[in-house]
């Protein structure tokens, strides 16, 4: 046996890599393994959303991913005589960041692996294959192969495969994908220096060739082309690439960084765990491309089950919380997957008339603000909202508490006492919290004297309402310095304590006079004390 680890992690993409910036902040052993010899050289994804931002906030990753995005982009959809019938532009903020943004994933893959470096409790792998696995309720042994053909064998209490669509953990736990595979295929042109400016994507949905352009940061795009039936791989040259190029915008001659013909693909596995081992990511699930949910998808993943597996190395009485995680991210990936299934039906019209009605819909709705926000905003994107998992009702919530428990907690840019500003995460921490949140000096006062039991548990946060004084306390004390908590359109409870996870989803909500609920929740189970 080489080395022992909490946790092994195989494949160093996107998923792989946040996984271990998470596990790292808990002070978790980490091994990470990856068959190539290094993070990837060439474009895949290439939309990071904000709640992915929030996730890479929680390990500290944002600043320094952010610095290489192009922040803050939206989608117009053209018809098939090229005339625009819609602007997807979202400007809401509520997790903190915006929710479109470019990105290139190698720069992405750099970052991430550069700061995983400087983590003591990391031993990173490359160039190590997985040949086989002893599973057991309670350790794995993996077994890999160098390059130079040595086998190496690690124990470790958990593993996670993040390696991707063709995932080797998969196969060897014996967990199957259920779902379809698209006929059609497209073709993904990846540029250097742009001439195109255009800060959104351009959807051209005209049914005799669909196709899309992606704006990127640093003069990258994406372009992608459906193939029409007989346009094989072999006739798909350079010079077709460039007449296609050419036929959407001003990049014809521009220089081709990558061109791939992918065909989509929209399954899940029917497990996410056996025993000892988890799958996330790609190897989870795949998307078609049309919602940009396929990598942010893999990092939600990483997001629930970081946390949960440290809880349950650290608390090994509390390991049932792991059986949660496939149970409350099924049913919001599958969501997304759909969600891209309907796009693609409106980016690829089936004949002319099929693109004439779809268009004529879309200009229609501009009359209806509710609609059009609806569309505009991205509202229709399916939000992580959990219905069963770790969550938990007293039986007395009102229709708005019901709303919010299973859904990501909003984060507004908050001011304490000093003035000082900074994001709520950032004074929630990474671990379970109480948000009390209040809009008078009577009811904090009346509050305060119940929550010396609560604080045993959980660290407290007293988040005022931007119109409040702020009032002297024990307690950690904010404001929500944009109004952001007023401005929802689900409005949070005045004068609520919220159980928050260290996922920054809604576990809890309880008033005043329920305060007791919540105080036997805590006291009563050590998962919340990790």
């Amino acid at each position: 046996m080489n080395k022992n680890f909490d946790v092994i992690i195989v494949g160093m993409g996107p998923s792989g890599l946040v996984l271990a910036g998470l596990l790292a902040n808990y002070g978790i052993k980490i091994g990470i393994f990856d068959r190539k010899e290094s993070t990837v050289n060439e474009p895949r994804a290439v939309s990071i959303d904000d709640e992915s931002l929030r996730i890479l906030q929680s390990c500290s990753l944002h600043e320094a991913v952010i610095k290489n995005i192009s922040q803050n982009y939206g989608s117009h959809y053209y018809d098939a005589k090229g005339k625009l019938f819609l602007k997807v532009e979202p400007n809401t903020f509520e997790n903190g960041f915006f929710k479109r943004n470019a990105f290139d994933q190698p720069t992405f893959e750099r970052t991430l692996r550069k700061n995983l470096e400087s983590k003591k409790n990391i031993n990173i792998n490359f160039s190590h294959t997985l040949v086989s696995l002893k599973n057991e309720s309670n350790r794995v042994i993996a077994n890999f192969k160098d390059s130079k053909g040595i086998k190496k064998s690690f124990l470790a209490r958990y593993l996670v495969g993040c390696d991707g669509g063709q995932s080797t953990v998969r196969d060897l736990i014996g967990v199957v994908m259920k779902g379809s595979t698209f006929n059609q295929k497209w073709l993904v042109v990846d540029i250097y220096k742009t001439r195109n400016f255009f800060r959104h994507t351009q959807v051209y949905c005209n049914p005799k060739r669909p196709s899309i352009t992606l704006p990127g940061p640093n003069g990258i795009r994406r372009y992608e082309f459906k193939l029409n039936h007989g346009e094989s791989s072999e006739k798909v040259s350079e010079d077709f690439t460039r007449k296609l190029l050419a036929s959407v915008g001003v990049d014809g001659q521009a220089k081709i960084r990558r061109s791939q013909i992918y065909q989509f693909h929209a399954l899940i596995s029917s497990e996410w765990k056996k025993k000892s081992v988890f799958i996330v990511g790609d190897a989870a699930h795949l998307s078609p491309p049309f919602a940009g949910q396929g990598m942010n998808s893999g990092i939600r993943d990483v997001g629930n089950l970081g946390w949960k597996l440290a809880l349950a190395i650290k608390k090994p009485k509390s390991k049932d919380i792991l059986e949660t995680y496939f149970q409350e991210r099924k049913d919001h990936c599958w969501a997304l997957i759909n969600l891209a299934i309907r796009m693609g039906n409106i980016m690829a019209p089936k004949n002319t008339l099929d693109s004439f009605f779809k268009a004529s819909f879309f200009r229609l709705i501009k009359i209806n603000k509710t609609l059009l926000s609806y569309v505009s905003q991205m509202k229709y994107r399916p939000k992580p909202k959990i219905n069963t998992g770790l969550i938990f009702f007293h039986g007395k919530e009102t229709r708005d508490d019901k709303k919010l428990i299973g859904t990501l907690f909003p984060q507004p840019l908050v001011q304490d006492k000093k003035g000082i500003l900074s994001s709520l995460d950032e004074v929630l921490g990474n671990k379970f919290s109480l948000v009390c949140y209040i809009k008078n000096h009577e009811t904090y006062s009346s509050l305060e004297k119940h929550l010396n039991n609560l604080s045993k548990t959980c660290k407290v946060v007293i988040l005022l309402n931007q119109s409040c004084m702020i009032f002297p306390s024990r307690y950690k004390v904010v404001r929500d310095f944009n109004n952001l908590l007023e401005n929802m359109e689900t409005r949070v409870p005045e004068d609520s304590v919220l159980l928050i996870r260290p996922d920054k989803l809604v576990s809890a909500i309880c008033k005043k006079n329920n305060l007791h609920y919540l105080s036997n929740l805590l006291n009563n189970n050590e998962i919340f004390s990790f």
